[in-house]
């Protein structure tokens, strides 16, 4: 067996996927690699895999000690030998850290970027040779680099204090100016760049306007993923939390994450989510990178992301383990432009924000299969996927572009200061406060829009929003103009023409039957026990008669008592757990 194929055994793996072998072959010879693949794509076996191949450690940089230290238990776990040099170290085991690394008992040594850049650690890392550095997560070099985590942008100098060392730079999600912006900062003048396609088949993409969110949220649990473990991402901390009880009070089992929990708390929700099959997580997006877990079947967003890389990094949370996974995203005018307004308070970064923002609202709004228009974003083709709530639906169009002039010619009467629920109101000639108080009745376009009803003429908007053209302002009083791009649309050179909306089904929480939350803690159960020679007619008659023993066990089921002694305790126990519990009460 050649040196490659030993060390991917050591890691667990019989062959490596695509990419894979040429990112290792070009490092082992010395050359610097920039390598995009989608989250779930196999990039730490990489690095892995060739430094263990070349000789020297393996010095790989990471964002998080979360995710350093899970990656380095689990290479321990294998009997490799990883270590990590963090600022949680104390002065003792940081002494033993250096001892082992001085006698070659280190195979891989992560850190994070602000601990690599200190001078004491660069000169440290010149006493004992280097076979690669890794610098993971190297899209932050764009994100965070220039205020956040200004470490990351200084990683440019391992290229200077390290000329002969290959580099490797890995990300999940990369556009061009992304690679450009990686490639000038570690200094990669001949790098390899590889980039594995980015479409993560297995997950269905379904986006949906917002109505009644909880109970459309419901409606997913209880008919696509009951008893299911996912993840739902709201924006703000204080969602997160009301989400989350409400879900325990309905009995379904929730845990929440943000950045302002205490570091035990945020642990001891992560470890359960990751033990307990069919728990719910909801978070903001604190609760992202480094998560690793195969079997998250979900993943809900009840808020925008902040761009399509953001999007495409949180449902990659989903399916893990290439089985089939499902997400949702709801969404409205409302939260347009609550992103929108939030995106320009950045103080450093609103120009960049707005750009990826728009980028989002394009793929949200644009035509077509929603897959194709998700990885055109990354540069990549496909066909239709056949897969998506796009393509499932009848695919129906309508052309707006009326609408769209008087919309148009309304803000421009208007001045651009009233707010779009007003518009809407004197479009459909409403007889209002509001609309008396600007004496909207006089105008001429007051009551010319009943054509539509005010969920299509939000649509209208949202479209208009998404291709540019109406501008918001960016002051705390709202203002929207009518722009140069939107003077075609009015001299009716320009078509719009919207995909019909899609409207996701809601579930009341008194239609969610004590019986129905038993049934996905049984699921959630099955799940986590993997191959149960169990159907679902025999798992409800279970729910039904509630055996307390192997022998009544198997006289429900069929089954000898031999077969159904490997799962009956862990079983029963759960069927009576649900039956005693006042948190399943509704």
């Amino acid at each position: 067996m050649n040196l490659k194929k030993l060390v991917l055994s050591r890691l667990g793996h019989t062959e490596y996927r695509p990419l894979q072998e040429e990112a290792i072959d070009a490092l082992c010879s010395g050359r610097d690699v920039l390598l995009a693949a989608p989250t779930g794509g196999g990039k730490s076996l990489v690095y892995q895999s060739a430094g263990l191949i070349r000789s020297g450690i393996a010095v790989i940089v990471s964002p998080l000690l979360s995710l350093m230290s899970q990656q380095v238990d689990e290479l321990n776990r294998k009997g490799i030998n990883a270590k990590f040099l963090n600022s949680t170290m104390n002065p003792g085991e940081q002494d033993d850290l250096v001892w082992a690394i001085r006698h070659n008992h280190i195979d891989l040594l992560y850190l994070s970027p602000e601990k690599l850049v200190q001078p004491s650690v660069i000169g440290f890392l010149h006493s004992f040779d280097i076979s690669l550095f890794a610098v993971d997560e190297a899209h932050c070099i764009s994100q965070w680099g220039n205020f956040f985590r200004p470490e990351y942008s200084q990683l440019g100098q391992l290229k200077d204090a390290f000329p002969n060392v290959p580099i490797i730079a890995l990300t999940g999600t990369v556009d061009k100016q992304t690679i450009s912006s990686i490639q000038e900062s570690l200094k990669l003048e001949n790098s390899l760049i590889l980039k594995n396609s980015f479409d993560r088949s297995n997950i269905n993409l379904q986006i949906a306007q917002k109505r009644k969110a909880k109970q459309q949220i419901l409606y997913f649990l209880h008919h696509e993923a009951p008893g299911q473990t996912g993840i739902i991402y709201c924006r703000s901390r204080k969602k997160t939390e009301e989400i989350s009880s409400w879900l325990r009070q309905l009995g379904l089992p929730s845990l929440s994450y943000h950045a302002a929990m205490q570091e035990q708390d945020k642990q001891n929700n992560h470890q359960t989510f990751i033990e307990q099959h069919g728990t719910i997580m909801v978070a903001t997006t604190a609760y992202g990178m480094g998560i690793d877990i195969p079997h998250v079947r979900f993943v809900i967003h009840l808020d925008l992301p902040n761009s399509p890389e953001a999007y495409f990094q949180e449902i990659g949370r989903a399916g893990r383990d290439g089985q089939p996974a499902k997400t949702l995203l709801l969404y409205g005018l409302q939260d347009m432009l609550q992103a929108q307004q939030l995106a320009v308070s950045q103080p450093l970064s609103a120009e960049k924000e707005v750009h990826h923002l728009v980028n989002l609202f394009q793929i949200l709004e644009g035509r077509g299969c929603r897959r194709q228009q998700l990885l055109s974003h990354f540069d990549e083709s496909i066909p239709a996927c056949n897969y998506c709530d796009r393509c499932l639906s009848t695919k129906s169009e309508h052309n707006m572009t009326t609408a769209s002039q008087k919309m148009l010619s309304l803000i421009y009467h208007t001045k651009g200061l009233e707010p779009f629920a007003l518009l809407i109101q004197i479009l459909l000639g409403k007889k209002t406060k509001a609309v008396s108080a600007v004496r909207a009745e006089l105008l001429p376009l007051y009551g010319k829009g009943k054509e539509l009803t005010e969920v299509q003429w939000k649509s209208v908007i949202r479209h208009l929003i998404a291709f540019k053209y109406l501008s918001i302002g960016e002051s705390n009083i709202f203002t929207v103009q009518i722009n140069e791009k939107s003077r075609s649309v009015l001299q009716g050179k320009t078509q719009i023409i919207i995909p019909s909306e899609h409207y996701y089904p809601i579930l009341k929480e008194e239609q969610l039957a004590l019986d129905t939350v038993k049934w996905h803690r049984i699921l959630a159960w099955k799940y986590k026990y993997g191959k149960i020679s169990l159907s679902d007619s025999q798992l409800r008659l279970i729910c039904l008669h509630k055996p307390n023993s192997i022998a009544s066990l198997s006289r429900l089921t069929g089954l000898s008592k031999e077969t159904v002694a490997d799962f009956a305790e862990s079983l029963i126990n759960v069927i009576h757990e649900v039956d005693q519990s006042e948190a399943y009460a509704i």
